[in-house]
């Protein structure tokens, strides 16, 4: 007595099967020119491992049509999850705050700092230097920075290196230049602008926000300081 001939099986019907399976997200056969399976590309999520997802090709073929197939025929790709941890969101100045000692040709200031993402949570940095115009421009510029590097984990730090104004369109724009050094070494270099609409050292601060804005959604946010206590040994 011979055999039931096997059913002809197409090609669409084994990757309709094939992607029913746990994990599953896509699948590709390919058959030779006489419809026999040359490979199996199973595109997948991490739920199993890739060796239970070919066991899995495996089985499935095997029970719906009784077909047997090499295991090195099946290749597994997986996609890992996205990260659900973002860095921190765009931030937003509060205020500056400036303090001119005439006498001694010094300029201090103050930049407030919040996160959009983080309401209520003020960061605050301070800076100070001589009170001349391309100086008072890189003072307040330097404690826009270093409001920023609070933002941030250490490993991570925004580095002033140039600002300036310049005029476009007959309106005069404040640019600056910011270096992004990462825990790796790699250095990145961001410049931000912002139109002067009244006072020229706070358009200087926000063309410095608009460089970092760029970057801080990718970098690690820093922790509260609770998260830290929390963490220490004891």
């Amino acid at each position: 007595m011979q055999d039931a001939p096997r059913p002809t099986v197409t090609v669409d019907e084994i990757e309709t099967l094939l992607s029913r399976l746990p994990g599953v997200l896509s699948s590709r056969v390919v058959v030779n020119n006489w419809g026999a399976i040359e490979e199996i590309h199973i595109l997948s999520n991490t739920e199993r491992n890739p060796k239970q997802m070919v066991r899995d090709v495996e089985s499935s073929l095997a029970a719906r049509w009784g077909i047997t197939i090499d295991h090195k025929k099946i290749s597994v790709a997986q996609l890992a999850p996205l990260s659900t941890k973002a860095g921190p969101s765009r931030v937003k100045l509060l205020n500056v705050v400036l303090t001119n000692d005439t006498q001694k040709g010094r300029l201090s200031a103050k930049v407030v700092l919040t996160r959009l993402d983080e309401a209520g949570t003020i960061y605050e940095g301070s800076a100070e230097g001589n009170n001349s115009r391309y100086q008072s421009f890189r003072v307040v510029c330097q404690a826009a920075i270093a409001a920023l590097n609070q933002v941030i984990e250490p490993q991570n730090v925004f580095v002033l290196e140039d600002v300036g104004a310049l005029f476009l369109s007959k309106r005069e724009v404040a640019v600056v230049a910011v270096s992004l050094v990462t825990a790796r070494g790699n250095e990145e270099l961001l410049v931000g602008a912002a139109p002067v609409r009244g006072d020229v050292l706070e358009a200087a601060v926000k063309a410095t926000l608009d460089a970092a804005n760029r970057r801080l959604g990718n970098l690690q946010p820093k922790r509260p300081p609770e998260e830290e206590r929390t963490e220490a040994p004891g």
